[in-house]
């Protein structure tokens, strides 16, 4: 029996690891993709740093919000309610993509470095990135021209 506490414990190579994109990277997709850019990749790099069930849940839900108030404001430049020029709308919904890039930095960044701190990498963004970019562009050109034409 003694024998037993000399030999590894984790002998098995199906260590179930964390994964992250390098997660200052993300800003970058927020500003260039805008709000729904950095929720997909956000979340997914949530689930890759196995944060809580329920920070998962919370950043979803914050994500929504920030989501429905980016379309909100987009709605109401669209019906001069908000007397800003359309031009700018692009802008603004960079600025969402921001503020909810700054949200989930709060959450992922000490996940982040225990990812590191146990020898973990940064998966590249290069792929993902672009195509949340692409991906979201798309959705919000289309949604905007849905709420200009209301």
């Amino acid at each position: 029996m003694m024998e037993n506490l000399y030999e590894p414990s984790l002998t098995n190579n199906e260590v179930d690891r964390t994964r992250s994109y390098e997660i200052s990277n993300l800003f970058f997709v927020a500003a260039f993709g805008g709000i729904f850019a950095i929720t997909i990749l956000g979340i997914q790099n949530a689930k890759w740093l196995k944060i809580e069930k329920k920070d998962i849940q919370l950043l979803a839900i914050i994500s929504i919000v920030l989501i429905i108030a980016k379309l909100a404001v987009v709605y109401a430049i669209g019906q001069q309610v908000i007397p800003i020029d359309e031009k700018y709308i692009k802008f603004i919904g960079r600025l969402f993509g921001v503020a909810c890039f700054f949200i989930f930095f709060a959450f992922l960044d000490k996940p982040y470095k225990e990812h590191l701190a146990v020898d973990g990498g940064a998966e590249s963004l290069w792929r993902p990135g672009f195509a949340a970019i692409i991906f979201s562009g798309l959705i919000d050109a289309l949604v905007t021209l849905f709420l200009l034409a209301l």
